[in-house]
C-alpha cells in the first residue's frame, strides 16, 4: 500500500467508519460517543487513532458533537486496505 501503514486501532476506527458510509452514505457523521464499542476499542485506542488520522487528513473531526467521518482521501485508503485484504 502506498502511503503510511496503519496500526491495528486506526484500520479498526478506518474499517468502522467504511461500515457508517456504506450504511448511511457519504454523509454519515457519527459521534464519538460510543464509537469505540463499534470500532472495537478502548476509548483512550480511539482518541489516539482520530489523532493520527486526522493529521493525516483520512477524516475530519467536529469538535461541537464532537464527530467523525471519512474524507475523500480516507475512504481511497480504506478502499485500498480492504483490496489488499488487509481490513
Amino acid at each position: 500500500m502506498s502511503g503510511p501503514p496503519f496500526s491495528e486501532n486506526e484500520r479498526k476506527l478506518l474499517l468502522c467508519l467504511l461500515r457508517f458510509y456504506r450504511e448511511i452514505g457519504p454523509g454519515a457523521t457519527p459521534g464519538l460517543n460510543g464509537l469505540d464499542e463499534e470500532a472495537g476499542l478502548e476509548r483512550w485506542e480511539l482518541s489516539d487513532a482520530v489523532a493520527v488520522l486526522r493529521a493525516n487528513g483520512l477524516i475530519e473531526y467536529w469538535e461541537l458533537q464532537p464527530a467523525v467521518r471519512l474524507t475523500p482521501e480516507g475512504l481511497r485508503a480504506v478502499l485500498r486496505l480492504q483490496e489488499e485484504g488487509l481490513g
